[in-house]
């Protein structure tokens, strides 16, 4: 893994650490009486965008034409359901496009996961929070110099199981929307390719490490 990518998540864990001790003084004064005009919470259905950069690297010589570590524009995007005060589910994704060896590259992730804000409730609007997800990462060869790679003329992609973790935190600007920023690290594999909407298993899988930054807006509906 990139020492850039290293760097990101240690800046991400110790900003957590930081906002959870600023807001410790706030979750000793759960006492008072709560005034729901002022309750942040994770309840409710949410939608959520969000910009930032992505990255990813692939683990195996055999495809390192289709590798790279520079950051490319990214776009985040969601919906999340508030099972409790700091609990919700959510279904997210990300893509991003990067150049290769082989012309341009679009990168992504589908993601279900679970989301912790230990702090959610009365007047706390920075709430720090967690998650962890599980689903699947892509990447397809987009309007590439050498769509003959292989001897394919065909769209071109591949596809896999995936596991992710993030940190970051929500700022709420009123009781229904929130700005947020996280950094995510998502780890998975490549155990299919897709050539022309046909799959096919790959003798070998191809493992990858996925980092990103995003920050975009929360709403609550």
């Amino acid at each position: 893994m990139s020492n850039t990518r290293w760097i990101k998540i240690a800046a991400a864990v110790v900003g957590f650490c930081l906002a959870m001790a600023a807001t410790s003084e706030g979750r000793i004064r759960r006492s008072e009486l709560v005034d729901p005009h002022k309750d942040y919470t994770q309840r409710g259905f949410q939608l959520y965008l969000g910009f930032g950069a992505q990255d990813y690297e692939i683990e195996d010589s055999d495809y390192g034409d289709l590798d790279q570590l520079d950051d490319g524009a990214a776009i985040f995007f969601g919906a999340s359901i508030g099972l409790d005060r700091g609990v919700a589910l959510f279904i997210e994704g990300t893509g991003s496009e990067h150049p290769t060896p082989l012309g341009d590259v679009v990168f992504g992730t589908g993601m279900i996961g679970i989301k912790y804000a230990p702090n959610s409730g009365y007047r706390h609007q920075w709430q720090p929070y967690g998650k962890f997800a599980l689903g699947g990462v892509f990447l397809y060869e987009d309007e590439s110099p050498y769509k003959v790679r292989d001897r394919y003329d065909d769209d071109n992609g591949y596809a896999g199981p995936a596991v992710g973790i993030a940190l970051g935190i929500d700022h709420f600007i009123s009781r229904r929307a929130a700005l947020f920023g996280e950094v995510g690290l998502t780890t998975g594999q490549f155990d299919k390719r897709i050539i022309d909407d046909e799959e096919y298993e790959l003798l070998d899988d191809v493992d990858l490490t996925s980092g990103r930054i995003q920050f975009g807006l929360r709403f609550r509906l």
